[in-house]
């Protein structure tokens, strides 16, 4: 069976970067060989053939960016106690119930687990700093600095 959760899937970033580089890489390409061709008054066909190598070229480069790209391995949690939201973490996928029985064991409180979709490491951890700031949870140390 697939396991849809850690799905090959890259970052918004390197999806963007690969479309980029895969549009101008496809617009040279159509460039070259528009220059190439003898009919040169045909000028409004060779636009045409160089949007299309522009468009195949940034699909192409999506592509591979979301194949090769960074795995949706990490997912981040909210602990809630009593209703009031107590600590922000992240994990990889497939320790999230060890995770949950390593914060039993030290003794953190809570009533309610909250676990977000997984996604890249460098996304969850921007996301677990931007909520920690934001809640400012009672037992997260780091960045909940008044």
């Amino acid at each position: 069976m697939f396991n849809t959760e850690n799905k090959i899937m890259g970052t918004k970033k390197e999806k963007l970067i690969g479309t980029l580089i895969g549009a101008g890489i496809g617009a040279v390409i159509a460039s070259n060989q528009n220059s190439t061709e003898e009919n040169l008054h045909e000028e409004k066909i060779n636009y045409w053939k160089t949007i299309k190598g522009v468009l195949l070229g940034g699909i192409s480069g999506y592509g591979l960016a979301s194949i090769f790209g960074s795995p949706n391995d990490t997912v981040n949690y909210t602990h809630y106690y009593k209703g009031k939201r107590v600590y922000e973490g992240i994990t990889y996928s497939d320790r999230f119930k060890d995770r949950m029985s390593e914060h039993k064991t030290n003794g953190k409180l809570f009533t309610k687990v909250i676990k977000d979709l997984p996604k890249p490491r460098c996304e969850a951890l921007k996301l677990e700093k931007e909520r920690i700031i934001k809640y400012r949870p009672i037992n997260n140390i780091i960045h909940n600095q008044l």
